[in-house]
């Protein structure tokens, strides 16, 4: 039950991309989850219900306790946007009726976004709601929590309302939007066109075109840029190559395929030419792209480190550039860069914005989801038939397992908050071997043969494996793998050197630090490979049930739960 003096603030996204809900506490986050982690439905829209349920729970309270709650988006702005585009460009944009998903994404739930806060007062909300403008919380969730007392902010995604790129800066517990950028001028629109023409899905599949531009040339650079520019502070898209502004299902246009042929129509074709070229192309000219924001938002703020938010932003290979070209001293990018992470920003921006209240918080790590105990992992092991046996000093056994060649089910503490597995939800294996990526990709992940895997590293020795400084303990950023270091690594280097690392710090993952520790003292090397624990089409798992299924459906040699080792 909540103290008479306790204030909860509450943040919602769903309707367009994955739900989430994030619950704040007198400025401190208590609990931030994603939606499909709990109903088991990659990508889950919905209202989010159970992630809100998980948030309470945690804090121990009801909705009635909740003072203040917002949404990540203010459903009137963009519409006469819209509606002007109707007639502008009819007949084309009847197909708005007609299933354009990608435009109705962003204007056809206005009636779910206004259900929002009538859905929360069901539940038993009696506190404020807030619409909050869509890139206001997307900079609240990369400045707000991050340890910058005053930064530049740049968020980058494919649409909010109407607006598609922002820059901001921040300074103590206030947000100075200073530029925006508009419909239907976005990069994010770009890099979801070139994400459709190889046959990947929009607002989900960006990062496999990341992972596969890395075996194709960019000969099409030249090209491609003159789909998208920024020059002069500027935002440009040449919308002769895209279709989104015409409300089709399909952000690409028939200028693409006159150009670079038939879109990709499965993954036998995805890794030949030119479809690598194209997302090689596609990939260089989106890293140039942030290139010249980034040097403009830093000639415009004066700030000397930068906060990320959007879309646009998980992009990891772009991220590393920004970071190796040393235009901010420091880059700051929460785990949940993307939509979902907005829930996050929310009830920050109402705390410290709307209610004037000073910054006591840092997000300093991603674990924010549920915990589950020793007796619940007991009971999901023994109900599908299994057996267990429990050991005091698991990090040392596991580490043991690994150096023998053994993957493992790695389940741990609270679920991290985010897209990326970090140590709690995890899948292991011995970067060692140059086998494994083939092993874990085709036994254990079922997914694309060139998808890389990431290498989870002791924060203190980074930089004697990888050309990175400092920490990155929410895998935002990829790196240059030392040319000495590459033999030793083969599982977690990318067929172009490179690797999205993970640092662990003892601080805030002591039992994960203390497995790889273990490892560096059996094997060497101090770190280990890390994917996430589910399969292709899943969400990560999140109880110790979801955890059990699937290590039956894969080749996972070994379960840990806990202190719980589960063989088959």
């Amino acid at each position: 039950m909540a103290e008479s003096s306790d204030i909860y603030l509450l943040g919602i996204c769903c309707n367009i991309h994955e739900s989430s809900a994030a619950l704040v506490k007198n400025g401190l986050l208590v609990a931030a989850a994603e939606e499909e982690r709990f109903t088991r439905t990659k990508h889950d829209n919905r209202f989010p219900a159970s992630a809100i349920d998980y948030c309470l729970r945690e804090a121990g309270i009801s909705l009635r306790d909740v003072s203040h709650a917002g949404f990540y988006w203010q459903p009137w702005k963009g519409l006469l946007k819209r509606l002007w585009w109707l007639v502008r460009y009819f007949p084309a944009s009847l197909q708005t009726f007609q299933g354009g998903k990608a435009w109705r994404g962003s204007s056809g739930t206005f009636l779910s976004h206004v259900a929002v806060p009538f859905k929360l007062w069901r539940m038993g909300f009696r506190g404020r709601f807030y619409f909050i403008d869509h890139h206001l919380s997307h900079a609240a969730s990369a400045f707000l929590v991050s340890p910058h007392e005053s930064a530049a902010i740049l968020t980058v995604d494919l649409c909010g309302e109407d607006c598609t790129t922002l820059l901001a800066r921040g300074s103590g517990n206030k947000i100075a939007p200073m530029k925006r950028f508009y419909l239907p001028n976005s990069l994010g629109i770009f890099y979801a066109a070139l994400t459709q023409f190889l046959g990947y899905e929009a607002n989900s599949d960006e990062y496999k075109v990341m992972g596969l531009a890395s075996y194709g040339q960019p000969r099409f650079a030249d090209t491609v840029a003159t789909m998208v520019r920024f020059e002069n502070g500027r935002l440009r898209n040449d919308n002769s190559w895209f279709a989104f502004h015409t409300g089709s299902a399909l952000c690409y246009s028939q200028r693409f395929i006159e150009v670079f042929g038939a879109p990709c129509r499965g993954e036998g074709d995805v890794d030949v030419e030119p479809y690598r070229d194209v997302a090689a192309s596609g990939q260089r000219v989106l890293e140039d792209v942030l290139l010249d924001m980034a040097n403009w938002a830093r000639n415009e703020t004066g700030e000397s480190d930068l906060c990320l938010a959007g879309g646009v932003a998980l992009n990891a290979v772009a991220n590393g550039r920004i970071l190796e070209q040393q235009i901010f001293k420091h880059i700051w990018v929460q785990p949940a860069a993307s939509d979902p992470g907005c829930a996050l920003g929310i009830p920050f921006h109402i705390w410290h914005e709307r209610l004037g209240n000073r910054r006591r918080f840092v997000m300093e790590h991603a674990y924010w989801g549920p915990e589950y105990s020793e007796s619940v992992m007991h009971d999901a092991i023994r109900s599908h038939g299994l057996t267990c046996r429990r050991v005091d000093d698991v990090e040392r056994e596991a580490a043991r397992l690994l150096s023998e060649g053994q993957v493992i089910g790695w389940y741990q503490g609270r679920m991290e908050w985010g897209p990326r597995a970090l140590g709690n939800r995890s899948i292991l294996a011995d970067p060692r071997r140059a086998d494994m990526k083939e092993i874990i990709n085709r036994k254990i992940k079922f997914r694309e043969p060139y998808r890389p895997f990431a290498p989870s590293v002791l924060e203190e020795d980074v930089e004697d494996y990888f050309h990175f400084g400092g920490s990155s303990p929410f895998m935002t950023f990829v790196c240059r793998v030392r040319d000495d270091r590459k033999e030793e690594l083969p599982a977690v280097t990318h067929v172009d050197g490179t690797a999205r690392i993970q640092t662990v710090s003892r601080r805030h993952n002591p039992r994960f630090w203390t497995l790889i520790n273990e490892f560096k003292s059996l094997t060497g090397v101090p770190v280990v490979l890390n994917t996430s624990f589910n399969v292709r089409g899943e969400p990560i798992v999140c109880s110790p049930d979801d955890a059990v299924r699937c290590f039956l459906k894969t080749d996972i040699d070994v379960l840990v739960l806990g202190n719980l080792i589960c063989c088959r």
